[in-house]
């Protein structure tokens, strides 16, 4: 027989659908608390590696039950502590105040708020059910119910934890991306926005969205037929990247969007993810031009210029871009060569490309 052969359907069904609805999910914490007689009923999940937590509540008051899905920072060490000396799938009695302990059944006089409690381990996170009874007195029959019912969650546990895991490495991304000056974007192929920094923010319209959540590109001149198919062809298997030329005029000639194939290990996100990025913009590039002049002595005609090779563009277009003769721009190229220690136009390239990533505030120096 199948473990959740006696587990209510409709129990089961509230847990499976707060895998997306996380109010759903409190919904049958509450439905656990109304059969069982119970004040309070809580669920805290979290990473064995420190990463997140989070917690599902349903609490009973005057007015009915008051529900809370929530983000939160890790237990308290001595809470993680306890919880990993617990064996998975038994209940016991623990004192929530004035300390955490375990009470001996029929002895909990005295230590404050007690709670029945379980530990559910998963493959890389635990998850601790907490049942509250104002009397804090459980028969062996409710213990049986509770543990029947604590079955009821475990399809839907494993698949949050992946989806917080999943969320948690792409803030950490995203985090780093807003880090970096060049424009960057995470997509998956459904074309759902999943982190973007800030000069991402600022050039791509990503207030645009439809009802189903998919980011609404709009770059003058990227023809949105051709970003949806260079995007299936990063998410595909196999992933191939693309790139599309960006129209974005004088100031950005030779601009162009990568769109390339991004796997995060150790995890099972689905579907895969691209990461969408663009070069050769010739602009929001003050503060590495300031690092430029403080580092290596540029004047701001050879840090603009020095920035604008950096962005791929030839002598002859940056020599077009900012109006001056091929000959100028050939003489100032050789000042920035000599004072960067560059040997040849690559030799700048290789030596400053990380400035073209890092934004860097020298405005204080």
């Amino acid at each position: 027989m199948s473990p959740l052969a006696s587990v209510d359907p409709k129990l089961l069904a509230s847990f499976y659908e707060g895998i997306s609805r996380p109010q759903r999910f409190a919904q049958g914490l509450q439905q656990i608390g109304e059969r069982l007689d119970c004040e309070r009923v809580s669920l805290r999940l979290w990473d064995r590696r420190g990463n997140w937590g989070c917690r599902s509540e349903a609490s009973r008051c005057e007015g009915g039950w008051t529900l809370t899905s929530v983000d939160e920072s890790l237990p308290e060490p001595a809470l993680r502590t306890l919880v990993g000396k617990l064996e998975p799938g038994n209940w016991q009695l623990i004192a929530q105040a004035p300390t955490l302990k375990p009470v001996a059944s029929g002895n909990s006089a005295g230590c404050g708020q007690v709670a029945l409690c379980t530990r559910i381990a998963l493959s890389q996170a635990d998850a601790l059910l907490s049942l509250y009874r104002s009397d804090s007195h459980w028969t062996p029959d409710q213990i049986a119910r509770a543990r029947n019912a604590g079955r009821a969650l475990l399809p839907a546990l494993d698949p949050i934890a992946r989806q917080r895991q999943s969320a948690q490495q792409v803030g950490s991304l995203s985090a780093m991306l807003d880090s970096l000056r060049m424009p960057m974007l995470l997509v998956d192929s459904s074309q759902r926005a999943l982190g973007a920094n800030m000069s991402a923010r600022g050039l791509f319209n990503l207030s645009g969205k439809t009802s189903s959540g998919k980011i609404v590109i709009s770059l003058p001149g990227v023809p949105a037929s051709q970003f949806t198919q260079r995007l299936r062809d990063a998410c595909a298997e196999p992933a191939i990247g693309g790139v599309l030329p960006l129209p974005l005029g004088e100031h950005a000639a030779g601009a162009h969007l990568l769109v390339l194939p991004l796997r995060l290990h150790r995890t099972r996100l689905k579907p895969a993810v691209a990461l969408v990025l663009v070069q050769g913009l010739a602009t929001a590039n003050g503060p590495a031009q300031q690092l430029l002049q403080h580092v290596y002595g540029l004047t701001p005609a050879e840090a603009r210029l020095a920035m604008l090779i950096l962005d791929g563009q030839s002598p002859g277009t940056v020599a077009s871009v900012l109006q001056l003769s091929v000959t100028t721009v050939r003489s100032q190229l050789s000042a920035v060569l000599k004072k960067t220690g560059a040997q040849r136009q690559s030799d700048l390239v290789r030596r400053l490309a990380p400035l073209m990533l890092l934004e860097k505030d020298v405005s204080s120096r």
